[in-house]
């Protein structure tokens, strides 16, 4: 990933004022958690509460303001308008886990740069956790620097993933048991929880077949600037490819061999 110039988007103070108004989103997710959930299901038979909304529309009329010439796209809103500068917010990344209480979920929104991810900022409310990446100017999870872990072998790491319906509905039901043959032990997290476990040197490997681009926007940054890598299922540096493979780095190639031999 190239350095990204922030004074593209308003230096230093306009990344900060950023991170303010994704902490204050996620505190107000977390304030409509506490009053009461209403669900429905959407078309594609996921569901969405009052708080991924509520979350979206505070969050795009933030950016909408700060960068008024920027296209937005959001998991509930779509895609609005066009130009260099992209706005990927999703509201609440894991609303299953958001509606029974799990810590697992987050507030994401990134940027993107004629397509290519330069900036990303992850809020996962109920654990305090804040991570915050941008192009050429490193990963940071709380003020610190992200930590990868050194595995270098695959048949000792430690594998996340989304979960098995994500791999049957995408054709791949055999890939996530090669998967569990090829490394150590398997942990299905789900959702930006992953991508916080490797970050953080607790997860070695991330696959995530079905996602897409405001559910990695911001994990595509923080990964590659704390010194991994993140693909599409091919190996393309894509956020666009319809799936995710990240990795602490040493562990790409083997894990992207395993992957399309058995897609």
């Amino acid at each position: 990933m190239t350095e990204f110039d922030l004074d593209r988007i308003g230096g230093r103070r306009a990344l900060d004022a950023l991170v303010d108004a994704v902490l204050a989103a996620g505190e107000e997710a977390l304030r409509i958690q506490t009053a009461g959930l209403d669900v429905e299901i959407k078309g594609d038979q996921s569901p969405v509460t009052q708080a991924d909304r509520a979350v979206e529309e505070r969050l795009r009329a933030y950016v909408t303001d700060a960068w008024p010439q920027a296209a937005f796209l959001g998991e509930e809103t779509g895609s609005i308008g066009g130009g260099s500068l992209r706005i990927v917010v999703d509201p609440v990344d894991g609303t299953r886990a958001f509606m029974r209480g799990l810590d697992t979920w987050s507030v994401l929104v990134g940027l993107e740069w004629e397509k290519e991810p330069v900036v990303g900022v992850a809020f996962m409310p109920a654990r305090g956790d804040l991570f915050v990446g941008a192009a050429g100017g490193g990963a940071y999870v709380n003020g610190r620097p992200c930590r990868l872990s050194k595995v270098g072998d695959l048949d000792r790491a430690l594998l996340g993933h989304g979960g098995l319906e994500q791999f049957i509905e995408r054709g791949l039901d055999g890939l996530l048991p090669a998967l569990a043959q090829a490394t150590f032990t398997q942990r299905g997290l789900a959702d930006f929880a992953n991508y916080a476990a490797l970050l953080q040197g607790r997860m070695d490997v991330v696959v995530d077949p079905g996602v897409k681009p405001y559910d990695i926007a911001p994990a595509a940054v923080l990964v590659r600037e704390a010194g991994g890598r993140l693909t599409d299922l091919r190996g393309v540096d894509t956020i666009h490819g319809g799936g995710a493979l990240a990795s602490n780095g040493r562990l790409h190639e083997a894990a992207l061999a395993v992957v399309q031999a058995h897609s």
